[in-house]
């Protein structure tokens, strides 16, 4: 274990950290992908605050991305949310029991579904937008005006090292 880089500081006892207190992060305080993830949750903590139990914060993507592309299929909606299909399908279904989204068969392939909004679904979708922007209008905020255009520049540059297909 002495290539493994040691945590900086904090109390520790044989069995781990000493109770109380706050959490010695170590190395993850350097980790980009730890604080990204940290970050996420933080934002996703709070949204789910704001718009559950109705909507989970995942799930507001999903509907705008569906509104920004109609007739696409349930496939491409789930690569471009980070979501293998099978994850996708329960979300869709209850959107669909919401009477949110539509499925039609895809022209290009009978065996896929393309999805549309509905009226509801823009109705709902609109509501979404509102709770959601206040949240990154907050978020932007701390970050200042060129803060918040180097952070998604920054994400961006990530995604596209680790996902070049976007």
């Amino acid at each position: 274990m002495t290539d493994q880089p040691q945590p900086r500081g904090g109390a520790r006892s044989i069995d781990g950290p000493v109770r109380g207190g706050a959490i010695d992060f170590g190395v993850l305080d350097d980790f980009v992908g730890f604080q990204l993830h940290r970050a996420r949750n933080v934002a996703a903590t709070i949204l789910h605050h704001l718009i559950a139990p109705e909507v989970l914060p995942g799930h507001f993507p999903i509907l705008y991305l569906i509104a920004r592309n109609p007739g696409r299929t349930q496939s491409a909606i789930a690569k471009a949310v980070g979501l293998d299909r099978s994850s996708l399908v329960p979300i869709l279904n209850r959107f669909e029991s919401q009477g949110w989204v539509k499925r039609l068969p895809s022209e290009g392939d009978k065996r896929a579904h393309a999805l549309t909004l509905t009226a509801a679904g823009e109705i709902k979708l609109d509501d979404l937008y509102r709770t959601v922007s206040g949240l990154e209008e907050r978020i932007s905020g701390e970050l200042g005006g060129d803060g918040h255009q180097t952070m998604l520049d920054l994400l961006h540059r990530i995604q596209r090292a680790l996902d070049p297909v976007r």
